[in-house]
């Protein structure tokens, strides 16, 4: 029996493990697996949004270019649509709490702005709060991969969120590429995680004792 605890700890200890990034991308936040996950949409023309499965911070990165156009990526469906947007309790986010949200971007036209987002909140399939059109302050000159986040708090009847990527703003229009899209948890959701996994660990140990 004490030969079978310790694996049977280590295993759940895994599940309880937090991601190594520090952060919780949402589906296919890293063009890993291309466009799966994301609708590309527009208007105007509907400018081209693309994803390339190399040259991301690492790997595939999602990329927005405004000519003939706009054209942005949403994930996973279109706003407004039934069953749309990403479930909050599978980012480990409570409605009405505080958010940070990240992702990586970079001008590949040269430096310059870097891309923008919005991120809507949604509740029962109606909107129930955005964040706005949000452009940050181009970090360098913009034409490295960089990390821009942005804290936020829910509104307190969503349920689900869509991440809504923009070409760059302040009359700059280049192309932008935008990857590892995802949140940082909220601290409550590490201590309890980190106490659970130690409960449990110290449970199992006296167990292995007697």
């Amino acid at each position: 029996m004490k030969n079978k605890i310790l694996p049977l700890t280590l295993a759940v200890l895994g599940c309880l493990a937090l991601p190594a990034s520090g952060y919780i991308l949402v589906p296919n936040g890293d063009f890993s697996n291309g466009s799966e996950n994301w609708l590309r949409v527009g208007g105007d023309g509907e400018g081209p949004a693309n994803t390339f499965p190399t040259g991301g911070n690492p790997g595939g990165y999602g990329a927005i270019t405004p000519v003939g156009g706009w054209g942005i990526l949403v994930t996973p469906t279109v706003a407004g649509a039934a069953g749309g947007g990403v479930p909050i309790s599978s980012l480990s986010l409570t409605a009405g709490g505080p958010v940070t949200f990240r992702y990586d971007s970079i001008n590949l036209t040269g430096p310059g702005a870097v891309g923008g987002f919005k991120w809507e909140a949604w509740g029962n399939n109606a909107l129930v709060g955005n964040t706005g059109d949000v452009f940050p302050t181009v970090i360098g000159s913009g034409a490295t991969w960089q990390t821009y986040t942005y804290d936020w708090t829910l509104p307190a009847l969503t349920d689900k969120l869509i991440f809504v990527p923009l070409w760059a703003g302040g009359g700059n229009a280049s192309t932008i590429g935008v990857d590892n899209v995802g949140v940082v948890p909220e601290p409550s959701t590490y201590a309890l995680l980190a106490l659970g996994a130690a409960g449990l660990g110290a449970h199992l140990v006296r167990r292995r004792r007697r």
